[in-house]
């Protein structure tokens, strides 16, 4: 029950600013920005570093770096995935049974055809495309159904 109040809070606050949708938008495609990375939950906090650094509205970057936190297995393994899609590398499965310390580390390294290139890869193209999405979803809804959702949410 309290997360659904907190949750209710936030979206009032946030469908309440004085900002135009345009500034809404930017600060909610800004804050999203963070959670294609592994950040360990700092996520919200980059993006309000992320805001300031742009000067674009910081409660809506915010709101878009904590919409984004619970959903971090799916951006990471997307990023992965993406990554393979574009450099054209399958990505090696190995059995955790079969890890050694050393090596994955040696490989990790030492090593960037191990992942990372095609995770950087990968999340490059999508924050891209992201960024663009929650940009014209969020300005929409901002534009046209600010009110009534706000109606609704009271």
């Amino acid at each position: 029950m309290k997360l659904k109040r907190q949750s209710k809070y936030f979206l009032i606050r946030l469908f309440r600013q004085k900002s135009s949708p345009h500034e809404v938008a930017m600060g909610l495609s800004v804050g999203f920005v963070p959670n294609w990375f592994p950040t360990f939950g700092l996520g919200p906090v980059f993006s309000i570093g992320i805001a300031k650094l742009t000067k674009v509205n910081v409660i809506s970057a915010f709101m878009g770096g904590v919409i984004g936190t619970p959903l971090w297995p799916v951006f990471f393994l997307l990023n992965y995935k993406t990554g393979s899609l574009f450099l054209n590398q399958p990505r090696e499965e190995i059995e955790l049974k079969e890890v050694e310390y050393l090596e994955v580390f040696n490989n990790t390294i030492g090593n960037l055809q191990s992942g990372s290139l095609q995770f950087l890869t990968g999340a490059l193209i999508n924050i891209v495309i992201s960024s663009w999405a929650v940009y014209l979803i969020s300005y929409v809804i901002f534009k046209r159904y600010r009110m009534d959702i706000l109606a609704k949410l009271k």
